[in-house]
Parts: structure tokens; sequence; C-alpha cells
């Protein structure tokens, strides 16, 4: 078997303008080839009409000739610690590409990776977000036992926001019965795009059944895989829709930690760092709705095609303490 080979590539650009800030514009990529993918045994050898082994009712198998690669812009502008504050802020400018992306995920055409080749499962193609810390010192010197009672403050957020995961239409062919019936293959991509359909990325428009980019069900906008009944062991045509080829609603929230931390009195066994701290950790901060990704309906014969049916966790927060010395 080949040897699964990943090639990494950056470089990196920075520039002090002064004033604490740093500016900087980078490039990350990487080239991998001889990785893992995974099939049905029986895939295969059903595509060249070789007679199966009744003793082998399916299972699991990988072989390495799957791909990827990756490329990405970084650009960042970071705020030094000063007087007890810092910031910065990342954008990121990427694309990944693979042939399947979890080794556990089967994808609908082993005879022929290519096929395959798309989007990678959790590519983003344009992410920012903004995080700071503010620590603040009220009083110095010989008020530092002061310092342990009113001081001790912590504030601290981050805001992500980003354009979302792609996703992948699917055509049911045949009842589910495809080229290998012992497979589990029963869905393949469709043979073409018709058109019509919105490009929305809004959460609206994949809310509700009626959805603003597919109010005619999916088979209005995508053909099915030529495909005939008869012929089970048939190799299928090649797709006319690539792997992860629309987008979803993209992500936004905003995390913040509050913390306050009493110091203790010196003492002879908590040494004199000793301290308690309190601390209010809130997730999604403004309720704002992100939807599951990994909830859409993508089969095209589905009355709910194109809908999300779920979201991501709301509002969270939680309370905690800690005991240092």
């Amino acid at each position: 078997m080949p040897t699964t080979r990943v090639h990494h590539y950056s470089t990196d650009l920075q520039y002090d303008l002064g004033h604490q800030f740093i500016a900087s514009l980078g490039y990350q990529g990487s080239l991998s080839r001889d990785i893992y993918f995974h099939q049905n045994p029986l895939a295969v050898p059903a595509t060249q009409g070789d007679a199966l082994n009744p003793q082998i009712g399916g299972g699991d198998f990988w072989n390495l000739n799957g791909r990827a690669n990756y490329n990405a812009m970084l650009a960042e502008l970071k705020h030094q610690y000063s007087r007890q504050f810092s910031a910065d802020a990342q954008f990121t400018w990427s694309k990944c590409m693979d042939t399947s992306s979890a080794p556990f995920s089967l994808q609908p055409y082993p005879f022929d990776p290519g096929l395959n080749y798309g989007r990678c499962d959790y590519n983003v193609g344009k992410a920012f977000k903004i995080f700071g810390v503010w620590q603040p010192v009220f009083f110095h010197g010989s008020n530092a036992w002061i310092e342990k009672i009113a001081g001790g403050w912590t504030l601290s957020g981050i805001f992500n926001i980003h354009s979302g995961f792609p996703w992948t239409p699917m055509v049911s062919v045949n009842g589910g019965n495809t080229y290998c019936t012992q497979c589990g293959y029963g869905s393949l991509f469709p043979a073409a795009y018709l058109g019509g359909a919105g490009q929305s990325t809004s959460n609206s428009a994949f809310e509700t059944v009626a959805n603003s980019n597919f109010p005619n069900g999916g088979a209005t906008y995508f053909s099915p895989t030529a495909y005939p009944a008869s012929l089970a062991t048939t190799i299928p045509p090649s797709p006319g829709v690539q792997r992860n080829s629309l987008n979803l609603p993209g992500y936004k929230g905003v995390d913040m930690t509050l913390a306050k931390a009493f110091g203790l009195p010196k003492a002879r066994v908590l040494g004199e760092n000793a301290r308690i701290e309190l601390r209010v950790d809130a997730y999604n901060l403004f309720n704002n709705l992100n939807l599951n990704p990994n909830m859409i309906s993508n089969n095209t014969g589905s009355s709910n095609f194109g809908t999300i049916t779920g979201a991501l966790a709301g509002r969270v927060i939680t309370l905690g303490a800690r005991f240092s010395f």
C-alpha cells in the first residue's frame, strides 16, 4: 500500500503599524495524497460484474486512493496588551477540496473516487472573528491588598461569523436499488441541475417546508440519474452535480466571560498568590438562531427538500468557582 502523505505550505508577513498594532498577511495550504477512502467491499466488484461471495454480506473496506487540498489567505490585525487591554481580529478566505471528509463516510462512487471530489464537508469560504481581553488594575504599589479585594476583574469575549458549510442534493435511485444492492448506496448525485432555484443562504430560506430556494420541490430543479431498474449492477453515469455544490446558512455568535478574583491574605500554607475566582460564561450571548447544518433534508424527492429541521444551541450561561494557591 502507498504511504499517506500530506505536504504543508505556509508563509507570513508582519508589519508594525505603531501604537501597539501589528498587521499580518499570510497563506496556508496543504496537499494530501493516498489518504483513506471508505467503501463497501462489494461495491467495486459489483460494477465489474463479478460474482459476489455469498459469505460476505457487506462490511467496511478502506483503501488509499483519496486526495485533498486546502488553500487559505489569513489576515490579522492585533493590538498588543497595553493598559490591561488586548484585542485581535482575524479574517480567513479559504477553500478545501477532497474525495471524502471523514474516514467513516461512504461516498456513492467508490469505483471512481474522482466523481466524489468536491468541497470538504467542513469547508468555510469566509470566516471572521474578533476577540479581546480586559483586565483592569485599579490600585498599585502600597495598595496591593486593596487590589486583591476590589480588583481582579476579567472581561473577555469573542465574536464569530462565517459563511457556512456546503451540502449535496441526493437522488434516491430505484427505491434504493443501485448498482450494488447489498452496499447501502441508495442515493446518487443528480444527473443535472435544471436551473430556477434560489441561492439565498439566510435562515428564513431554510426554515419552512415551502422554502424560497426550492418552492416547487427538489425534483423540479434536479434531474434524476438515468439508471435502468432492470440492470442493478450497471455502472451509473457520471453525475452532473458536484458533491457539496450548494451552500448552507452561515453562523454568527458572541461568547463572553466575566470573572472576579478575590485575593486571600498571605498564609504559610497557601502562599501569597492564593485566590478564589468566580466566573460567568455566556455562549451565544444574544441568542442568535444558528441552524444545524447536519439536519438538512437533501433528498430531492422529499416534501421538505432544502429544509433544515433543527438548530444549534441557543443562549447557554454557566457559573463557576475556582480556588487556586
